[in-house]
């Protein structure tokens, strides 16, 4: 591990300049010894105006220091991005759930389920409409096969009270386990065959991305941007023994809307900056989604759970059946599932007549794949159980760019925590936590770039440290966050398991505590990191520990809302040169700096286009290689004025290593890492990290790369494809040539077993469609690969098949994805035209068994078959890892 940087020469640099005395040593920063008084002169200080040295009064997006530090612009979270305000809802235009039709019983003592849910699918089939609850106590039950109470499936639904101490919902159910009251959306979002592959490394927040290509994409289209978890990934994070479980897998990165399309560049238009480096290396690709669920909101209402009568609320007995623990397993209050500026509006918890203090079972809110959705002022309260597998956590946040605000969380096992890589650019803003069990967090994989801003903490701390819970390859936590900020926290008391501190920090790479205030308000980032292979220096930034009182701006989100609102339709959605476009572009950045290749003497040549289409857009071009292009927007009255400074590098960009991966846009290599069935083909890519911090594929620059093998008995190459033979290990090595500098590198590949095929003659499958899926594509059910399968959610949800020719076929095999812990459901359907389908068979179950299973019927011509999902025995989604269909 490279060793720790104590202080950054800049840092040291201002402290020394201000005459701070800077602490010796490491460990914790803290308040005082009595915790009564707050710290000053910690770290370092704030400037005499208040300010952060990361954040002066010139500041703009992009803006860093001489060592590389900068805050992202967070201005974008929220409903719409913050840029028109939640809607406000008149509930005596919506549909009043006591009223005919749906006759609700507001008093509690009988079940109302079904004449909500009724209420809420007809302002669905309406296009969207108010469901009204006036105040009373409505009681809801996840119906049979149903995983929820309440589902608000469709976009432009609110679900609305008279208010939290009016309307309450009360589930009655104890067993609530996997199951939630409230669920909006569901699913995944729908992703489209329209994709395409970054075509050059993104290593800076950017709103342009450079493609390959732009086909099928149009202004407005919603996109999901993926990366896999390579090796190199792994690796450069030091997370090659503890996210192995994770390699070859496709992670949702940013969620995002297309708010621009220049085919002739090859870009694309986000509407919201990137929060992390986008390496080639890591197969980035930009996928066209259907319109997600939005314009959904719940407001006005308190909800809970009865409370489990059961023993057992220990921190494992959510394994163990029969107890309390089993059965609250991951019960959530509110569940939303990839939505989109949507909102939760004056909700909270509350504790039912014969509760004895619970609110809840187990979860609160969950935002799962969501982007831009508003939490407002909601309370979440007592969850029952706060045991291991993730239950008690009161707000949990896997999606992008949503903002909580003037929220409260108090007694949880996590008051608020971030997963996962799609946890992204939120903001909690002036929210509020008390007595939580362990530390608000940030808890596995690696969450990036999120905002803590105005958070006061009572009996509770913030941990964003590298998180170690053994040595297994499926260990989650690891490096947790990177270019996290938390500015302006209060502490009120401190969590009993931190004295004196109320943030601690240790950040993959750079992250930033500004400003803290209150009786306890220490901060420790000198931490020796857990797992040796993950390198998380330098010490993360800490600047005004105890000086939070004075710290300007109070709130950095709401300050940079400002900053970008307010000149509104100034910004570029484009700026290129030379054609390319130039790294770095955000709306309402003012400065950059271009680096021309080594040897560059024609003068670059500078192109621009505005967000708005009334603004006006004038270049004044450089002069020479080394000048400034000036760039000015102007709209209704409004000015603002771009620099664009040109240097050349001083001397060529050279190689510094060489990676090799499976090229898996084209069939041949496994789903999951780097393995590849015996008896197939995969190509190989490699990939250059230059000393400029780029990485390029080598096939895109026509940069020759020679492959050879460790062990020809495994196989052989031939040119940049890997033909496989035999099982086994083998090494494949790659070397490349650059600018006289010869880089060699080496890679561990496995050959597997091919998948075994059922017994008996098998007919040709040519073609896989399907009603539906969630990313699990149908064509995956051909693939002979056990990681990969079709999943759809929905009874009646089918896979259809196409054979090569009308046969008589007389039995299929089936391998189900889980099948070895559930029973699935399905008919099966004939067709000789493909328009016409006759069942021959109907309410078949599968057995609880890994192994493939066969079905027969009476012989039958045809040329497509279709498997119709109906579900299994816990939920209805339906899963299939493979197809075959025999002959007779």
């Amino acid at each position: 591990m490279k060793k720790r940087k104590r202080w950054t020469t800049m840092l040291l640099a201002v402290a020394v300049v201000a005459g701070i005395a800077m602490p010796q040593g490491g460990g914790v920063l803290p308040a005082s010894a009595d915790e009564t008084k707050p710290a000053t002169n910690q770290g370092q200080s704030l400037n005499r105006d208040g300010r952060s040295v990361l954040y002066p009064k010139e500041w703009y997006p992009g803006y860093r220091t001489a060592e590389g530090q900068f805050l992202h612009d967070f201005s974008y979270a929220g409903y719409r991005r913050g840029e028109v305000p939640i809607p406000a809802v008149d509930k005596h235009r919506g549909m009043n759930v006591t009223k005919a039709p749906y006759r609700a019983d507001s008093t509690g003592r009988k079940d109302a389920t079904l004449a909500i849910q009724q209420a809420i699918d007809d302002a669905a089939a309406r296009g969207g409409g108010v469901v009204y609850l006036p105040k009373g106590t409505y009681r809801v039950t996840p119906q049979e096969g149903k995983d929820f109470a309440l589902n608000l499936h469709s976009s432009g639904v609110v679900l609305k009270g008279d208010g939290q101490h009016q309307t309450h919902l009360f589930n009655a159910q104890e067993n609530m386990k996997q199951k939630d009251i409230i669920r909006v959306g569901g699913g995944d979002w729908k992703r489209t065959t329209t994709t395409t592959k970054l075509r050059k490394t993104v290593s800076e927040p950017t709103v342009l991305l450079p493609v390959e290509s732009t086909e099928g994409f149009q202004m407005n289209d919603f996109v999901v941007i993926t990366f896999e978890t390579t090796e190199g990934f792994l690796k450069e994070h030091g997370m090659e023994n503890k996210w192995a479980s994770r390699l070859g897998k496709v992670e949702p990165l940013f969620y995002r809307q297309i708010i621009a399309v220049d085919p002739e560049a090859k870009t694309l238009t986000l509407d919201i900056p990137t929060r992390y480096p986008l390496k080639l290396r890591d197969d980035i690709t930009i996928t066209k989604t259907e319109a997600p669920i939005m314009e959904v909101g719940l407001e006005d209402f308190s909800i809970a759970n009865v409370q489990n009568s059961k023993p057992g609320l220990g921190e494992d007995d959510f394994k163990v059946e029969g107890t309390a623990g089993y059965e609250a397993d991951n019960a959530k209050a509110i569940n939303v599932i990839a939505a989109a500026n949507s909102w939760i509006r004056n909700v909270g918890t509350y504790k039912p007549p014969g509760n004895t203090e619970y609110h809840i079972l187990s979860k609160g809110v969950i935002l799962d794949r969501t982007k831009n959705v508003t939490v407002e002022k909601v309370t979440m309260q007592y969850p029952q159980y706060r045991g291991a597998n993730g239950n008690g956590y009161l707000y949990q946040f896997i999606g992008n760019d949503n903002l909580i605000t003037g929220s409260r969380a108090v007694g949880a096992r996590h008051s608020f925590t971030y997963a996962n890589f799609s946890a992204n650019g939120n903001v909690l803003l002036d929210a509020y936590s008390e007595n939580s069990f362990y530390l608000t967090d940030f808890h596995m994989y690696l969450s990036m770039a999120n905002l803590i801003d105005n958070f006061t903490v009572n009996g509770d701390a913030i941990s964003a440290i590298t998180r170690d819970y053994g040595s297994s390859a499926t260990n989650r936590h690891g490096v947790v966050t990177t270019e996290s900020v938390f500015w302006n926290t209060k502490g009120v008391a401190a969590h009993a398991s931190k004295p004196g501190v109320i943030i601690e920090s240790e950040q993959f790479g750079n992250g930033y505590i500004i400003g803290t205030q209150g009786k306890v308000n220490g901060v420790k980032v000198d931490i020796v990191g857990s797992i040796p292979d993950a390198d998380t220096s330098p010490f993360d930034w800490v600047e005004g520990v105890g000086q939070g009182e004075r710290l300007f701006p109070q709130s950095l989100y709401k300050d940079q809302a400002k900053k970008r609102l307010d000149p509104a339709g100034l910004g570029l959605q484009s700026l290129l040169v030379n054609g390319d476009a130039v790294p770095g572009v955000q709306f309402m950045r003012t400065q950059y700096d271009y680096v021309l290749p080594f040897g560059t003497t024609e003068t670059p040549i500078l192109s621009a286009k505005a967000v708005s289409k009334e603004a006006r857009v004038k270049i004044v071009q450089p002069k020479g290689t080394n000048g400034t292009g000036v760039i000015t927007i102007s709209r209704r009255g409004q000015t603002q004025t771009v620099h664009v400074q040109f240097s050349v590098a001083n001397t060529p960009v050279l190689p510094e290593n060489i990676t090799i991966a499976p090229d898996k846009s084209v069939p041949g290599w496994r789903s999951a890492g780097y393995a590849i069935s015996a008896g197939k083909s995969g190509r190989l890519q490699a990939f250059l990290t230059l000393d400029n911090g780029e990485v390029v594929n080598t096939s895109e620059l026509n940069i020759p790369v020679t492959y050879r093998l460790s062990d020809e008995q495994a196989g052989y190459i031939d040119g940049n494809t890997f033909y496989a033979e035999r099982p086994g290990i083998v090494d494949i090595i790659a070397s490349c040539q650059l600018q006289g500098v010869v880089v060699e590198a080496r890679q561990t590949f496995e050959v597997v077993e091919p998948m075994a095929e059922p017994e008996g003659p098998l007919t040709a499958i040519v073609k896989v469609t399907a009603s539906a899926d969630d990313g699990n594509i149908p064509l995956n059910t051909l693939d002979r690969d056990s990681d990969t399968r079709w999943s759809a959610d929905g009874k009646g949800q089918f896979l259809q098949v196409e054979l090569e020719e009308e046969t008589i076929v007389d039995r299929v095999s089936l391998l189900f994805y889980n099948g070895q812990t559930r029973s699935n459901y399905f008919d099966l359907e004939v067709s000789v035209d493909g328009v016409n389908f006759e069942p021959v068979l109907t309410g078949m179950a599968s057995k609880k068994q890994s192994a493939l299973e066969t079905f027969e019927f009476t012989p039958t011509p045809a040329k497509f078959l279709r498997y119709v999902g109906q579900g299994n025995e816990i939920n209805t989604w339906n899963s299939l890892i493979e197809i075959w269909v025999h002959a007779q």
